[in-house]
């Protein structure tokens, strides 16, 4: 048996530092899939940093220009208080056809399929997350076995923005985070009837309780938005094509969230807490400037 761990990737180079690490001692292959254009469809580097490539990290760059869709001059918008579980397959087929960057997005994180298909057995077991979501390794054996049980799960996980320690109240969608990262068997990921994306939107969308088991009690932690001097302003701007309200595309924006302690996008109020069990790994690294002071 393998496990695998497949993520789309921005800009989050420090984030990866921690995911690497966390990952090391129970994740056999973390593949990271990058395209050379934002979900906006404007041009960007390759910004994987390559020294973290190695036998346990794959990097897989690709080109987008044939994928992705430029913005369209009449758009559908995401709505958090109209997308939810009703109606799912009606508004989540429409966004694709009529928004560019859900579109774009969804190409990415679907590249799964054709890196993976042929190379999983069915034993294995697939994480298919986002990048900045990282599960902490204390949980291995735990999620390992419940995958076996259920064949396929998800997960709880502390929701933190702009530092570690520095956590949102709630969350859009299904709460604390769930719902959005996957663990399955190599069997149904290779048979599922869906894409990653659609299954990550329904699960958001809280339209999978009933069918998809998830572990109680949080295994991890969605760490948003880390070093946001740097990548906070490239990784919202990336998605301009998704928003309608432009007004938010700008660092006073984000400097406004910190100064009130509120992620105004999803209206949720911002607390620190340096009570957490926090991922081991960050014990290894050098972190003094990612912690809410």
């Amino acid at each position: 048996m393998k496990i695998y761990e497949f993520c789309p990737f921005f800009n989050e180079n420090r984030i990866a530092e921690i995911k690497i690490k966390e990952n090391a001692s129970w994740i056999d292959e973390l593949h990271v899939i990058e395209a050379n254009k934002t979900f906006s469809y404007l041009d960007k580097p390759c910004n994987f940093n390559p020294g973290y490539i190695g036998p346990k990290v794959f990097h897989h760059p690709f080109h987008a220009d044939e994928l992705f869709r430029a913005p369209e001059e009449h758009s559908l918008y995401f709505d958090v208080d109209r997308c939810g579980a009703d109606h799912f397959d009606h508004w989540y087929w429409s966004l694709l056809s009529h928004n560019s960057a859900f579109h774009n997005e969804a190409c990415q994180r679907n590249r799964s399929t054709f890196i993976l298909q042929e190379k999983v057995e069915d034993d294995d077991v697939i994480i298919l997350a986002d990048f900045d979501e990282i599960i902490d390794s204390r949980m291995a054996d735990r999620i390992v076995a419940e995958v076996k049980k259920h064949h396929i799960m998800t997960i709880k996980m502390h929701y933190s923005v702009f530092f570690l320690n520095l956590f949102c109240q709630s969350n859009h969608g299904a709460p604390h985070w769930s719902y959005r990262v996957f663990a399955m068997t190599g069997r149904y990921f290779k048979s599922m009837p869906f894409s990653p994306d659609y299954l990550r939107k329904k699960g958001i969308a809280e339209a999978l309780y009933h069918d998809i088991y998830c572990l109680k009690e949080p295994a991890g932690f969605h760490h948003s938005w880390l070093e946001y001097q740097k990548t906070a302003l490239p990784k919202l701007q990336a998605f301009a094509a998704n928003v309608e309200d432009k007004s938010i595309l700008n660092a006073e924006y984000i400097d406004q969230c910190l100064q009130d302690k509120k992620l105004y996008y999803i209206d949720t109020e911002l607390y620190v807490d340096n009570s957490k069990s926090f991922l081991s790994s960050l014990q290894e690294l050098e972190t003094d400037d990612l912690w809410y002071k």
